[in-house]
């Protein structure tokens, strides 16, 4: 195994975190080894210890006897082996180790096969088992401790070079490349001395390692290589075959051994290098450079199939395409359809949304899109003209920040603008129109107190119809009312004065009704006197005028009615034209009100008012006629008591309807729907109520947007009409995702711009790294894209501008066979030789500063590739390069990768292969520091 199998596996990185850096490979599986042998022995002790060999019957349990030992003999042998391969022992110790380890693991297979019949009773091979076992374990010990006491040669299994380590010189280290040692050492006779050496670092790997222990293998592999290498002196430019691990590459040397190009791809067969080779000869003496004005398009392929870039002078990829060809004639009609399209095309950056408007069918029609130009809504009807598109969703865009979210399937009130006042809806959970409001509002609030107010009572608001007319009950602030209505709501009578309770209003209903029906009608024209007897049985008389003001009273009562008639007369000779009524029971009155109207009342036999007429009427006449109409509706009427709201059935027009009632007679609500019977209506009524009750009520100032539960989750947006004004495209796994695209759409729909597509739009797309763009059509087929992302916005739409300006100038990047193509890196301008594909067959070795240099380069490559001949070395070989201002030597393996150079650089070429040769003969033999 390689130190760099070690490297990567488990043990070495345990190894290094716990122990330390190995020196070598031994290290780390000599320590494991011991671990292991140290485990295996004290888990067998440990089994011993615990008792369970002696279990069994007999005081002897034959399994744990047999683990107890096996696990303690196989332990020690292998713990005392990695003990060895600790020691500083030389590789024919681990050999005679390894084979002392197998002697021992036989004894312990013979135990496991003799015990217990044949251990120490029957056959009782205990004797052997034991010799065996011993014999493999003496070996072992006797490796690293016996031999070297027994023969006194340390060298026979030990390592001669690391015996006397602090005595080794030491390293140059660092920069240092010239130093001095003191070399203390014994003279032939027996006495010691010393000698001052000068020391010279001659030579530099090129590679670096993990370890130690790959840097010393390292180090053997050039000290193996270095005698071996032959020198390799060029006269002329040459091309270097070379393979490794199977595949085969070219480099192209000039005379001095400097590498100038290599091959811009490996082969897998020398054929392939060989024809690369000859490519580069034939083709690039003449390949012309491949220079751009603006921009130019770049046709390459990839396998069989084609793509293009479009590349601006520096060669830097401004555009790409978004799909491959099967042939470049695709690519180019596809690049010369971009070239048409880009000039005009319109940029889109929106910043959160925008609104398209496009053609559909002749109709105009428009959409709303995210800043990535995914739909969000599309308008929900088309229109004849382009500028009623661009009103529809230049309103939409200017009142749908304002507008209410609701859910879909959930009834509720709707409060809503109607010209300069508001109005109100119910709406049921099947968004069916069920109730309107009777009347509007100037604002909105009065009308969502009063939705309010309906889905507060309408659980417990009776269902009521009224035949002619009916009289009703109701609590006001100071006690109970009564009034007369009719099913219109009209009400003839009513007395306002409070009642105590419902039943009081009750009886004086009652005596309206049976009194109402023997009242007289007094009639008078100017001022008339009045007797009538009170509930003590006293006589009083009064004057009223013709609108029933009192204009004087008798002041006082009278036993008899003569009593009260002598006196009236007494003030009648002052009042000659005053009539003189008499009311011995109930008496209708037609009295006249100060702004000339009239109306009537009903009084009692003592001159108590009890009813009145609701209204006044612009006639005597007309008075008189809702008098009548008391008189003929009172008889049969019913007597309802209504402490709550109620729904009121009635029929218009042959068909039957409903309205919704307060307590105060005000019609609030009003049914949308007619019904054939009475049945249908109450019917409607009951789906009505469970509409209202507790129904949520939203107020719409100019639009709505519903969100819909349908398994997903969608939305769509209408108008203060429930007329659909935009439809969403998408559909959502959940609530929050709807919701968000909603609040996308009002947050940022003041700011949204409306446009249009004419032919083509570039489209910004907005992307983790950063910003890029698209080239779409009306259709949002994609035809060209960016060819990488830009930090900021800004940044990609100053591409934009220079890619509609290059683009429709730009040209075809053609040559005939190859062509040069210069281009810039990080470490800077460099050149590679393309062929017709544009594969990249040979690429420069040595970066330049500026594409002049680059440039200028190429010429001498030219004739670098004319002369060049072509050189295959298998070998380790040494290379003398001219670098800078002077020469170096190079020693590189037969798969061409550098292993060591010179440290020191030459004035001449024969001073580097001076010291080179040096090196070659010295090196084989030369001593390994490490330095710590």
């Amino acid at each position: 195994m390689s130190q760099g199998d070690v490297v990567q596996g488990r043990l070495f990185r345990l190894y290094e975190r716990y122990v330390g850096e190995p020196d070598s490979n031994k290290d780390v599986y000599g320590y494991w080894l011991f671990v292991v042998g140290y485990l295996v022995s004290f888990a067998g002790i440990a089994i011993f210890l615990t008792g369970l060999p002696n279990t069994g019957s007999g005081g002897v349990n034959v399994f744990w006897w047999r683990i107890s030992v096996t696990l303690s003999a196989v332990g020690l042998p292998l713990a005392m082996l990695g003990i060895v391969l600790l020691l500083p022992v030389r590789w024919r110790a681990v050999q005679v180790t390894l084979v002392g380890t197998g002697i021992s693991l036989v004894g312990v297979l013979v135990f496991e096969w003799a015990y217990p019949q044949n251990w120490r009773m029957g056959a009782n091979y205990t004797s052997e088992i034991v010799a065996i076992y011993t014999v493999g374990i003496a070996i072992i010990a006797g490796v690293a401790v016996l031999v070297p006491v027994v023969t006194g040669k340390q060298g026979m299994f030990v390592e001669d070079e690391l015996l006397n380590l602090a005595d080794q010189p030491p390293v140059l280290v660092g920069d240092a490349t010239t130093g001095t040692l003191f070399s203390v050492f014994r003279a032939p006779d027996k006495t010691w001395t010393w000698r001052a050496i000068q020391q010279d670092a001659v030579a530099d790997s090129t590679r670096t390692t993990g370890s130690r222990a790959t840097a010393r293998e390292s180090v053997e592999e050039v000290r193996a290589l270095v005698g071996q290498a032959g020198l390799l002196e060029i006269t002329t430019a040459a091309f270097r075959l070379y393979e490794n691990d199977g595949e085969w590459r070219w480099v192209l040397m000039q005379e001095d051994g400097g590498v100038v190009a290599e091959s811009g791809t490996v082969y897998s067969e020398r054929d392939g290098v060989e024809d690369s080779v000859s490519f580069t000869k034939d083709t690039g003496p003449t390949a012309p450079i491949i220079e751009i004005d603006g921009a130019a398009v770049d046709y390459f392929r990839r396998g069989e199939e084609w793509h293009w870039r479009i590349i601006d002078e520096d060669r830097q990829p401004m555009a790409r395409d978004v799909e491959a060809y099967d042939d470049r004639e695709s690519a180019t009609s596809a690049v010369e359809t971009i070239q048409s399209m880009v000039p005009d095309a319109r940029v889109l950056a929106l910043n959160a949304i925008g609104a398209e408007l496009y053609e559909d069918d002749d109709e105009w029609r428009w959409r709303i899109v995210d800043a990535d130009d995914q739909e969000l809504a599309t308008s929900g009807t088309t229109f004849g003209e382009r500028r009623l598109a661009e009103a529809s969703v230049d309103n939409l865009l200017a009142g749908v920040g304002n507008a209410t979210v609701i859910q879909q399937g959930r009834a509720g009130f709707e409060v809503f603008p109607q010209g300069n006042s508001w109005d109100w809806r119910l709406v049921d959970a099947g968004e069916e129109l069920v109730a309107q409001s009777h009347t509007v509002a100037s604002d909105s609030q009065t009308l969502v107190n009063r939705a309010k107010e309906i889905a507060a009572t309408a659980a417990d608001a009776d269902v009521v119809s009224i035949e002619g007319a009916d009289y009703e009950i109701y609590p006001g602030q100071d006690g109970w009312h009564w009034r007369f209505v009719t099913a219109d709501r009209t009400v003839i009578a009513d007395r306002e004065g409070g009642y105590e309770t419902a039943d009081e209003a009750r009886e004086v209903i009652e005596t309206v009704r049976a009194q109402a029906s023997e009242a007289d009608l007094l009639e008078f024209e100017t001022a008339a006197f009045q007797q009538y007897k009170t509930e003590d049985e006293q006589w009083r008389w009064r004057l009223i005028d013709q609108g029933g003001t009192v204009l004087a009273d008798s002041g006082e009562a009278y036993e008899s009615k003569a009593g009260a008639g002598q006196a009236m007369q007494t003030l009648k000779e002052k009042a000659p034209d005053a009539e003189i009524l008499e009311i011995e029971t109930a008496a209708f009155e037609l009295v006249s009100t100060d702004d000339g109207r009239w109306r009537w009342r009903l009084i009692d036999e003592g001159g108590n008012l009890i009813a009145e007429g609701s209204s006044n009427h612009p006639s005597r006449q007309a008075a008189k006629q809702a008098m009548d109409l008391l008189l003929d509706l009172s008889p049969g009427a019913n007597v309802r008591e209504m402490a709550d709201p109620v729904f009121q059935l009635y029929t218009d027009a042959g068909d039957w309807a409903w309205r919704y009632v307060t307590v105060g007679n005000e019609i609030v609500a009003d049914g949308v729907e007619r019904s054939g019977t009475r049945d249908d209506a109450a019917a409607h009524v009951k789906s009505v109520r469970k509409a209202a009750v507790d129904a949520p009520c939203d107020v719409f100032e100019t639009y709505a947007i519903e969100l819909a539960d349908d398994d997903t989750w969608s939305w769509r947006i209408f108008d203060t009409a429930r007329d659909v004004v935009a439809n969403g495209t998408k559909t959502y796994d959940d609530r929050s995702a709807a919701t968000d695209d909603i609040e996308n759409l009002r947050s940022n729909a003041d700011k949204a711009p409306i446009f249009e597509i004419d032919s083509a739009a570039i489209r910004l797309t907005h992307h983790a790294d950063g910003v890029g763009w698209v080239l779409i059509d009306r259709a949002r087929n994609t035809y060209a894209q960016s060819n990488g992302r830009y930090d900021t916005r800004a940044g990609a739409l100053e591409a934009i501008e220079r890619l509609k300006e290059l683009t429709p100038d730009a040209h075809a990047v053609n040559f005939e066979d190859a062509g040069f193509e210069l281009f810039e890196r990080p470490d800077g301008w460099r050149w590679r030789l393309l062929d017709e594909d544009e594969h990249v067959v040979a690429t420069g070795k040595t970066p330049f500063e500026t594409q002049d240099e680059a440039r200028d380069r190429i010429d001498a490559v030219r004739e670098f590739v004319a002369t060049a001949s072509v050189l295959e070395i298998d070998d380790p070989t040494f290379e003398l390069n001219y670098q800078g201002d002077g020469w170096i030597w190079r020693l590189v393996d037969g798969n061409g990768n550098s292993l060591a150079q010179s440290i020191e650089v030459y004035g001449t070429r024969q001073e580097a292969r001076s010291a080179m040769q040096t090196l070659k003969e010295q090196a084989p033999d030369g001593h390994v520091t490490v330095a710590q």
